[in-house]
């Protein structure tokens, strides 16, 4: 009896691991023809490709075609900037602005000094992606002053930048993205995502469009108008212009035949744009301010800056970190991004410089035992010089996963496929809608992806990147649809 019953048992358990390696030979053979199925498309004969695959659980990886080779990965670099960012800081952080006055206060309410407004960087003043009301920062100042009896100033508002050096804009930005809002500076004061909306009106085909509207009002802006109207639907605007500089040049196309077309470029000068702002709107409330706002980086260029002594009224805070690396993450927000790979900086810079910045998170991980042979210019993958592998992105997120208390933080920022963000569209018509998280980028000649699929009850780690490819990107991502369902 017990012979036969251990027989029985014998032959199951036989039967089950045959059945279990056909299943592993047969998933593998799968996986195999798919890659091959990508990496063998046309589209690809010229293309720089590198793809990693690991089990989620095990950190075992499944499956890689050139783990190593290092490319450029447009907007995919943002997790390194979110994970390092959270890594350093935890989700519950949040920039401070500090608002102070100097000199005296009157019996009448008038303050014989300046307001000053310092900044730490906060990427969501006014910002349209804030949890806060756009003017909820306007209305602390204001209330700030009123609580204090202070109803007119005598001298100006000066939005104090320090914290931060003028070099707003990564050095390897390209020249034909600086202008336009997705490439928007960063400095230690940002308001309203540091971008404004220049709106035309278009005639016929051909014709020059003429521009009836900025907002907010920037009349120190100089356009330079050289775009034309086409008879298509197509935004094919762009803005050129450096930072710190009004002129701005349009060229391009814009449709034809529109009583409105509005299209965003980038603040020249964040730290003074705030203070303009401040300034107009505490004039509309009541409070009287007597010379125009100014910034320190300007204070200092016309004459030595020492600033005064202070007296500190209120701080503001931001959204909380967590909220900041949802938007950056989901949304794809280079400028987001850029202000978190400075505030990185900060911590090891005095002026949070870019340099030290980079250096900073790579120092990060690399004491952590990843290995960080990459090239990086800034925290968005705006610049192509950008270079990392896909093995990189798939230790990253398995040490988030594994190894980090932030890691349902950071990858609830991911967007879902079929479902938000940047993937709202892609795999939305397959079984995999709804069961992929993750970054998505793409310029010309770049596409790649990171993030987890969950497939056959089991959660993968995955990193695609594909530079110079010949098809167009329609294609590609077609492609890549076609490998994560069938792999």
């Amino acid at each position: 009896m017990c012979n036969n019953m251990k027989r029985i048992y014998v032959i199951k358990v036989s039967l089950f691991l045959v059945m279990g390696l056909t299943h592993a030979l047969f998933a593998s053979e799968r996986s195999s023809s798919a890659l091959n199925h990508l990496t063998s498309n046309k589209i690809f004969e010229t293309a720089g490709i590198s793809i990693s695959v690991a089990d989620a659980q095990s950190g075992k990886v499944v499956m890689s075609y050139a783990p190593n080779l290092s490319l450029t990965t447009a907007s995919t670099l943002k997790l390194i900037t979110t994970a390092t960012a959270l890594e350093m800081f935890g989700p519950d952080f949040r920039f401070e602005t500090k608002v102070s006055t100097s000199g005296t206060l009157n019996v009448k309410g008038v303050l014989d000094g300046n307001v000053y407004i310092t900044g730490s960087g906060d990427p969501t003043l006014g910002s349209a992606y804030s949890l806060h009301a756009k003017t909820s920062f306007f209305e602390t100042v204001f209330n700030a002053l009123i609580n204090n009896g202070i109803r007119e100033i005598s001298g100006r508002i000066i939005g104090d930048e320090s914290a931060y050096n003028t070099e707003i804009i990564p050095p390897k930005t390209p020249w034909e993205d600086m202008g336009n809002y997705y490439a928007a500076g960063v400095s230690a004061l940002n308001y309203g995502d540091n971008c404004y909306q220049l709106t035309f009106k278009t005639g016929n085909e051909g014709t020059c469009p003429q521009i009836i509207g900025v907002n907010p009002s920037m009349p120190n802006l100089r356009f330079r108008n050289y775009l034309l109207a086409k008879a298509n639907d197509k935004d094919s605007a762009f803005l050129y212009g450096m930072p710190f500089c009004n002129d701005r040049y349009l060229y391009g196309s814009v449709p034809a035949q529109k009583a409105s077309f509005s299209i965003k470029g980038d603040v020249p000068d964040p730290a003074l744009f705030l203070v303009e702002q401040l300034t107009i709107y505490l004039q509309n409330k009541g409070i009287k301010v007597s010379q125009l706002p100014t910034t320190s980086r300007i204070l200092s260029i016309e004459s030595h800056y020492n600033r005064e002594s202070s007296t500190e009224l209120c701080r503001f805070q931001s959204d909380p970190l967590s909220h900041i690396i949802k938007i950056t993450n989901k949304r794809s927000n280079n400028f987001y991004a850029e202000s978190l790979l400075r505030l990185i900086a900060s911590r090891v810079s005095k002026d949070a410089s870019l340099p030290a910045g980079i250096a900073a998170l790579k120092s990060f991980w690399a004491n952590r035992n990843l290995k960080t042979g990459f090239l990086m210019y800034d925290g968005s993958g705006l610049s192509p010089a950008d270079r990392v592998n896909s093995s990189f992105f798939v230790q990253l997120m398995q040490y988030m996963a594994t190894k980090s208390k932030n890691g349902e933080t950071y990858f609830s920022s991911f967007a879902v496929a079929g479902v938000d963000g940047t993937l709202k569209s892609f795999l939305s018509d397959t079984p995999l809608s709804g069961k992929v998280r993750a970054k998505s980028g793409s310029f010309d000649g770049v596409i790649s992806y990171c993030g987890i699929v969950e497939k056959n009850n089991r959660q993968l780690y995955f990193c695609i990147i594909i530079n110079a490819f010949t098809g167009s990107a329609t294609q590609v991502k077609r492609a890549i649809e076609e490998f994560l369902v069938c792999f």
